[in-house]
Formats: C-alpha cells, sequence, structure tokens
C-alpha cells in the first residue's frame, strides 16, 4: 500500500513559532534548510510535531502556527475556497483536491437537523498539534471570514478539554468552543451554508480550480477519476442530459467498469452530476434576472417542476425564496 504523505508546507508556519523559544536559537538554522514544498511521509510528520512540542514545552503549539498561516499559504487550494460561491462549495472543493495538502486529511459536511458540521477528519490518527494547527488554520483563512456573521458559530474538538486553555480563547475569540465533539470541525446554522460569500469571484474560481486539476493530475497513484467524470459531465451538461453510458464512452470504459471504480472512490456518476447540478443551480438562481425555466434547461432537467424538488431537497428552499435570500443578504456583504 502506497504510503500517505502531506505537503511540506506546514513547516514554514512552525518554524515562524518556534523562532520565539529560546531553546530553539540553535535549532532553526538547521530546521530552516528542510524543503518546505517536498511531500513529507505522514507518520513522520506527525512524529516531528510531536517532538517540538516536547521540546518547546508548548502544548499549544499547533494552534499558534495555525493562527500564522496567511492566506494562500497553503496553496493554490486555499485560493479556490476562498474564491467559492458558498461554504457549501468551499468545502467540496477542500474535500476534492484535500490530497494537494494531505493524503490524510478528509474534510467533509454533515448536517444534524437545522446545524451543519464541517467535519476535519484525519485518516491517520493525528496527535494534538496536528488537529489544532488544522484547526486553527481553517479558522484563520476561511471560517473567521465565511462564517464569521454566523451568531451560533460552534469550534468543535474531539480531544477532551485540556488543563490550560487560554490559547485556544486567544486563537478564535469570542467564537464558543467545545471539547469532547463527536469530531474536530465547525458547527453553524446551516441557513448560511448555501448563501452566496463576499469573497465569491467566479472566474477566479474557474482558474484556480483548472490549476488544480493540472496539479491533481501530477500527484502519483492518486485516484481522479471522479475528477474526470466531474469535467465531462460538465461538457456533456452544455449539450443536453448527461449520461452515465455517453460519459463511459469518453473514458474508453464499460458503464460497468465505471459505476464500480467511482465506488472504489466513494463517489458514484449520479452523485457527480447531482453536485455539479447543484453546484451551477446555487449560481444560477443568484443571478437575478436568469428566468428558471432556462436554468432548468441549462441544468439538463426534463421539466420546472423536477428542478424545483432538487433544489428545495438541495437548500431547504424554493428557487425563489433563495433568490430573495440573497437579495436580501446582499447589501451586508458591501
Amino acid at each position: 500500500m502506497k504510503q500517505m504523505s502531506c505537503s511540506g508546507r506546514f513547516v514554514r508556519p512552525f518554524l515562524l513559532q518556534l523562532a520565539s523559544y529560546p531553546s530553539f536559537a540553535d535549532k532553526l538554522e538547521k530546521l530552516r534548510a528542510m524543503p518546505a514544498m517536498d511531500r513529507v511521509p505522514i507518520e513522520r510528520s506527525h512524529e516531528v510535531l510531536t517532538r517540538w512540542v516536547d521540546l518547546c514545552g508548548d502544548e499549544s503549539l499547533g494552534l499558534k502556527a495555525g493562527a500564522r498561516m496567511c492566506l494562500g499559504a497553503g496553496g493554490v487550494l486555499e485560493f479556490a475556497m476562498h474564491s467559492a460561491n458558498s461554504v457549501r462549495d468551499s468545502v467540496t472543493v477542500a474535500s476534492r483536491y484535500s490530497r494537494l495538502f494531505s493524503d490524510g486529511l478528509v474534510p467533509a459536511l454533515e448536517m444534524d437537523g437545522q446545524q451543519a458540521v464541517i467535519r476535519l477528519d484525519h485518516k491517520l490518527r493525528a496527535p494534538r498539534v496536528m488537529r489544532d494547527f488544522t484547526l486553527s488554520t481553517w479558522f484563520q483563512n476561511h471560517v473567521r471570514v465565511q462564517l464569521g456573521e454566523a451568531p451560533d458559530l460552534e469550534v468543535w474538538f474531539g480531544y477532551s478539554e485540556p488543563e490550560d486553555t487560554s490559547e485556544h480563547r486567544n486563537i478564535f475569540g469570542s467564537t464558543p468552543v467545545k471539547f469532547g465533539a463527536r469530531c474536530d470541525g465547525f458547527a453553524f446554522d446551516m441557513q448560511y451554508l448555501d448563501k452566496q460569500l463576499a469573497s465569491a469571484d467566479a472566474l477566479l474560481h474557474a482558474v484556480h480550480c483548472e490549476h488544480l486539476e493540472t496539479l491533481v493530475a501530477g500527484l502519483p497513484d492518486q485516484p481522479n477519476l471522479a475528477i474526470r467524470v466531474h469535467q465531462l459531465v460538465a461538457g456533456e451538461l452544455r449539450r443536453g442530459r448527461p449520461t452515465a453510458q455517453a460519459v463511459a464512452r469518453q473514458l474508453h470504459m464499460s458503464q460497468r467498469t465505471l459505476v464500480r471504480r467511482l465506488e472504489a472512490e466513494g463517489t458514484s456518476f449520479s452523485a457527480e452530476l447531482d453536485d455539479l447540478r447543484r453546484q451551477l443551480a446555487l449560481r444560477f438562481v443568484s443571478t437575478p434576472n436568469l428566468p428558471l425555466s432556462e436554468i432548468t434547461n441549462l441544468l439538463g432537467f426534463s421539466h420546472v417542476q423536477a428542478f424545483h424538488r432538487a433544489f428545495k431537497r438541495w437548500t431547504g428552499q424554493t428557487p425563489i425564496q433563495y433568490r430573495e435570500s440573497q437579495v436580501q443578504v446582499a447589501p451586508r456583504q458591501h
């Protein structure tokens, strides 16, 4: 089995923080010589970070290093997340391309009644320092900006409450922190899930995602059939109603093989089609003068009622209600 690895980009913010500890003064020159762009085995990165915590004696090292991650320090993936249309789309992009930063990180959305949860799971058991770093980075560069106005926003830590939580309060400010949660992540009212972000930029987002496709294609042994299917579905959608048979033909494989390989990657043709339609629907419905009948055709639905049912399933609102909510929220974003 291929060893899981992560980007060496995480090194720099830790070095910046370690520079503030006298015990590291004679070690920084050697540490700075570490290549920041190389892939690092995840288990090795966990060992190194745990050792750094032991040497500096600061259990909050991960929180502090994450706060030093300015937007873009994690690469183009962060810009793509920042320019996405909504929080849902931002997490979808993070989930789809997270391997560029780490093979072990699994960002995902979970719904629980009226609450949405951004889960940040790790495939390998991660030490507290790495979990703190991940949550602190996401909060600093995305959650704080995208969900700052959400009154019910919470930061979730899956581990028990430590004796000293002063740095948690310092990093997350007035945002409530919950320890012993069922996962690491962020919980918030799901009404904020699909509202257009103030940082949304459709053109820049498309450029960033195109770059991500190139970068992901360069990763070794990476299961990217779902990404290729997503691209082909988008092309088929412009010509009519996409089918698994048509996409399989373009990939030079049988429909049965396509189904089997997508299942191995944890997805399906219908899931990829549904996700693409949802992303486009939110963008189209947010455009005030675009008729719903035209949107229905653009998304390949047979009739308006089918589009309405799908949109209500995606958002809990009708297209008209969603469009009106975007008009109401627009003044607060400028």
